[in-house]
């Protein structure tokens, strides 16, 4: 038998569990009649079962109805002298075959629903034969009724765990299956400006580096808190926009400059901050507004932070150093480290605070920006496809030989000998400065968005998951 055909990662696959009569079928053609009423397309097979000897036992036959076309077959008849005891119907055989070589052709269908995969399945007939072409379709959310014994088997067959796992006799069953639907679309939205803002940091801030533009920190920090107002508006968990930052600092990870620590971990503490404060004040005016305040108030301190990190007490000792000599030699009376912080820090919470106040207000990108946020990330469709390479460890370690790493450690180094500072305390500082840089460096070798996706999965953090890959795939090349 040939390898499975792996679902596309960016789907979400979604696992209805029960024994025979559980009605894993009535609960599958509620969810599919809901998602048609609400205008979306459906396409999928339901299994209905004929008369049963006992309410869980197997039916005495088997029709397939095609979703879409309304039309129902005789699928299969039992026959006790074969194992599993059950004769497949050649005609409905072809028909589904043909079924799914048509949706090849179609759009990506929306939900897709396939009533069941049990035992012939297992053993490579009844619905097994069509999987590949059905994946072929890049279906956005899968729905298969399993029995309880054999889930396993399936994901083994597959090629994938499911996602989420619903008992077909809960309570909340169908409850849940519709809020599922209805968070997948919550996490494609994430993805897209997940990827948009990824992308936007590759492209508009290089080219405010390399035209080196004055307070460029403070254009991409009001860009990026702006572009996680859009993202989180009308999301039914206001706390779930952190995630845009994630996405574009791990695209960011991927891209040519991809070895900086600083941008990377500016982007993730940017979407920390911003997401806390909707988290916790919910999604409103003064959260927002604090929101982007914070976001613009990390741009404004991070490098200070990241050099306190690195060089820690003698980084203010040398301003001190500085200050009381110009003091001395030229009577020039320079402000104090935290009056100078606090004003730069005021200076750029307050831009990005408005720029988050005013996308609040658009409630959705103006046409210039959605065209580009669409362009930079991708058609939209995401298809399996290679994933970005992530950058290795030499490509990080180049971090250390930018000019621009080592001038603060230079200037301070200066500063500190020049007020009469030992050798041998320098030295310190520079052993310091050059340990803590690698465990930055190695923490940051972590961001691996397409691990992380893997992982989130595993842990069953479907939506994340989904966001990541998605965001990956249509950045692919």
């Amino acid at each position: 038998m040939p390898a499975p055909a792996a679902l596309p990662a960016p789907s979400l696959l979604i696992a209805v569990t029960g024994g025979l009569g559980s009605s894993k079928t009535r609960l599958l053609a509620e969810l599919a009649a809901a998602q048609i009423a609400a205008g979306q397309r459906v396409e999928g097979v339901l299994s209905i079962a004929g008369h049963r000897a006992a309410p869980r036992a197997g039916a005495s036959d088997y029709w397939l109805r095609i979703l879409g076309s309304d039309s129902e077959h005789p699928w299969a008849t039992r026959d006790e002298k074969l194992d599993p005891p059950y004769l497949f119907e050649p005609g409905a055989v072809k028909k589904v075959q043909a079924w799914a070589e048509r949706l090849r052709s179609l759009p990506p269908p929306p939900l897709l629903v396939l009533d069941e995969f049990g035992k012939f399945e297992a053993r490579g007939l009844g619905l097994m034969p069509v999987w590949p072409l059905l994946m072929e379709s890049a279906p956005r959310i899968v729905v298969i009724s399993v029995r309880d014994d054999l889930r396993e088997t399936v994901e083994r067959l597959i090629g994938r765990k499911f996602d989420l796992r619903i008992p077909a006799e809960a309570p909340d069953a169908r409850a849940r299956l519709e809020l599922a639907c209805r968070d997948y679309g919550e996490w494609t939205r994430i993805g897209l400006f997940g990827g948009g803002a990824g992308g936007l940091e590759m492209t508009v801030g290089a080219a405010l580096h390399a035209t080196k533009i004055p307070l460029r920190g403070l254009v991409l920090s009001s860009l990026q808190a702006a572009m996680m107002v859009f993202a989180g508006t009308g999301l039914s968990q206001p706390g779930r926009v952190v995630w845009v930052p994630f996405i574009s600092g791990g695209l960011k990870a991927l891209s040519p400059a991809g070895d900086r620590v600083r941008p990377m971990i500016a982007i993730i503490v940017q979407g920390l901050l911003f997401g806390g404060a909707v988290q916790a004040l919910g999604w409103n005016l003064f959260s927002i507004g604090l929101g982007g305040a914070l976001v613009g108030a990390w741009a404004a301190l991070q490098g200070f932070v990241l050099q306190y990190l690195l060089m820690g007490t003698d980084l203010v000792r040398a301003y001190d150093a500085l200050v009381l000599w110009l003091a001395h030699r030229w009577h020039l009376a320079a402000p104090g480290l935290p009056s100078l912080l606090g004003a730069w820090a005021a200076l750029h919470a307050l831009a990005a605070g408005g720029a988050a106040l005013t996308a609040w207000c658009l409630r959705r990108p103006p046409a210039g920006l959605q065209g580009l946020i669409e362009r930079e990330s991708g058609d939209g469709i995401s298809r399996p496809g290679p994933v970005a390479e992530h950058p290795g460890w030499a490509q990080r370690l180049r971090e250390f030989g930018r000019w621009q790493f080592w001038l603060p450690l230079l200037i301070v180094a200066a500063i500190l000998l020049g007020s009469g500072r030992p050798w041998e305390g320098v030295a310190w500082l520079v052993l310091r400065f050059f340990a803590v840089g690698c465990v930055l460096v190695a923490l940051v070798s972590l961001l691996r968005p397409a691990r992380w996706a893997e992982a989130l999965r595993r842990r069953g953090w479907w939506g994340p998951a989904l966001a990541f890959s998605g965001a990956l795939r249509r950045r692919a090349p």
